[in-house]
């Protein structure tokens, strides 16, 4: 996921096709959508992407 958004492969909610892509929140929910469960670990694990996110850039 991290790396299709490094690559600028949008999502169904990038709002700018044309600039490079954000790590948002939104974007993070939308790539997980389909693969994960809305369980209780879901904010945790939104959280450790974005932090592995952050620590890559």
């Amino acid at each position: 996921m991290l790396e299709e958004m490094r690559a600028d492969l949008p999502s169904h909610v990038t709002k700018d096709l044309t600039a490079p892509i954000e790590v948002t929140d939104a974007e993070i929910r939308e790539r997980m959508s389909g693969n994960l469960c809305r369980c209780g670990a879901y904010a945790n694990i939104l959280n450790a992407i974005n932090q592995v996110a952050g620590e890559r850039a």
